[in-house]
């Protein structure tokens, strides 16, 4: 092999080590830049997040970032809840959307603690917000859902966070509203008495085990949905002093 071709071996090792360290410098730059973002936005994460770049890239990735939130398993670890013909139970039921709300709250930034119906941290559990998951009777032809709230003068955030698990549950899963159902057990719900009077406290019966049970059992993930927009819907509007 001759000088010249030599020589362009040479240029063409040069080029391409050019062209690799640039790239891994831009690289590094990219990921300067994110964890710095990252980083500006998560002192204010529990408020608006703060503008990167003309975006709220923190808040829009995390919106529950730094919040804390308590979901009930209703039933769970203490007994079956109601129960169909065929042994399907209210507490598994209600286990699976439990499970599937955490699963969602905490994707979106949120600590959440999944609560059995007795759990012993209910004594004075303080959170962000407290949401109580149960499924109504298998024995009756009706459809719909329901909620009641923690009713307490001193705490009217959780008439706030009622009113937005109405609207937010109706709106993902199109299920009727069947306030004339609701019973003591559920505006006078134990946990109410238990939790921190300040925690803003909700109880959901997210349909009729029989009407209501396609739904149920095999959209889980779509009936959490609307708890988790009805509990972000919540947050929120409180963040920003709204409604």
């Amino acid at each position: 092999m001759g000088k010249s071709a030599n020589r362009q071996v040479r240029q063409g090792d040069m080029r391409r080590q050019t062209i690799r360290w640039a790239r891994g410098f831009l690289l590094a730059v990219l990921v300067v830049a994110l964890v710095a973002g990252v980083m500006a936005t998560w002192p204010s994460a529990r408020g608006a997040a703060p503008m990167v770049g003309g975006v709220r890239l923190f808040g829009a990735l995390f919106p529950l970032a730094g919040r804390h939130i308590g979901i009930v398993a209703g039933h769970s670890g203490s007994d079956a809840g109601a129960v169909c013909p065929d042994g399907l139970t209210e507490a598994q039921v209600n286990l699976a959307i439990a499970e599937a709300v955490v699963r969602e709250v905490e994707a979106r930034g949120a600590t959440a603690d999944l609560l059995a119906e007795f759990d012993e941290r209910l004594s004075g559990y303080r959170a962000d917000a407290f949401v109580s998951i149960h499924a109504d009777s298998c024995e009756v032809d009706l459809s719909g859902y329901k909620v009641a709230g923690l009713e307490d003068a001193r705490n009217s955030a959780s008439a706030r966070l009622v009113e937005c698990l109405w609207r937010e549950y109706e709106r993902a899963t199109g299920l009727p509203r069947h306030p004339d159902t609701i019973t003591y057990d559920m505006s006078q719900y134990h946990a109410f008495r238990e939790i921190a009077g300040t925690t803003p406290a909700a109880i959901i019966e997210i349909g009729f085990l029989k009407a209501d049970r396609d739904l149920l059992t095999r959209q889980p993930q779509r009936v959490a949905a609307g708890i988790v927009a009805g509990i972000e819907c919540f947050l929120q509007n409180r963040e920003q002093g709204g409604r």
